[in-house]
């Protein structure tokens, strides 16, 4: 259309469509923006730079309706929130057909133990000395979790301070407990620690349980720069005759990272998100 010899005062753009999977039965969002021309700007491209907008609009609304739906329905699924878009979690991801040979409880219980190792670790190498979790606010609902719980599990029975006593010399903390959101993948997770391994700069991870899965460090790993190896630390109970096991070494980051790849492509066909 040929606009030389018309005063455009404003463009109206709209955009509606049906979201078959959310938590309501065909979700039928619409959207519409008016828009005044400044500037002499096109018309053509002023309404195709608003048909994006809206169109992003739009998938926002079905990353949500599909999101908010997974998580009435599965609650072992968790989500990290960024800019209005929910991201799976590379747990969510890698453990999505794990079978549980423990109870939800149980479960729990492993989660509350793992998250006192992981603070009395964190200040150690923060600080130089171990706290003490039943004189720790924060960690207050974890002790109770152990002390009622039918394990009768203890931190005590972990590993980590041995483990610490040999091999934290060779560990140079950089950063504890950030969050990573991969946008190109959409997937997010939480790492434990960033820095250098034996000079290596690594992302590490401390593992009071039995998982040795790189392929959740190597999903973190891509998100931060210059990472140069996967560090695993197992600190859980042991009966090694050193009283520790020794660090979980791998830099194979991109072919971990492959297989983690898979994963979140099969979580992608079965959830569509």
């Amino acid at each position: 259309m040929n606009t030389k010899n018309m005063k455009i005062k404003e463009i109206s753009v709209g955009l509606s469509g049906v979201i078959p999977q959310g938590p309501y039965e065909n979700l039928r969002p619409s959207y519409s923006m008016t828009v005044e021309p400044i500037n002499g700007e096109s018309p053509d491209v002023i309404f195709h730079e608003c048909e994006n907008y809206l169109h992003r609009m739009f998938d926002m609304e079905a990353n949500r309706a599909k999101s908010d739906l997974i998580e009435k329905q599965y609650a072992s699924i968790r989500f990290y929130e960024k800019d209005g878009i929910k991201y799976p979690s590379v747990t969510s991801i890698l453990d999505l057909d794990k079978t549980w040979s423990v109870t939800e409880d149980e479960l729990k219980q492993y989660a509350a133990r793992g998250t006192i190792v992981h603070a009395m670790i964190e200040t150690y190498l923060e600080t130089g000395e171990w706290l003490n979790p039943q004189t720790t606010d924060y960690l207050r609902e974890e002790v109770a979790i152990l002390a009622g719980g039918s394990l009768q599990m203890t931190w005590n029975d972990c590993s980590h301070v041995e483990s610490m006593k040999q091999f934290s010399k060779k560990i140079k903390s950089e950063k504890f407990e950030q969050p990573v959101f991969n946008e190109q993948n959409l997937y997010a997770g939480t790492y434990d620690l960033v820095g250098d391994y034996d000079n290596i700069r690594s992302l590490m991870d401390f593992k009071s349980g039995s998982s040795r899965d790189m392929r959740q460090l190597a999903a973190y790993a891509v998100c931060e720069k210059d990472i140069k190896q996967l560090v695993i630390f197992p600190v859980g109970p042991t009966d090694n005759k050193s009283g520790c096991m020794r660090p979980v070494v791998c830099d194979t980051i991109q072919a971990e990272f492959k297989e983690f790849l898979k994963a979140r492509a099969k979580f992608k066909s079965r959830f569509g998100i």
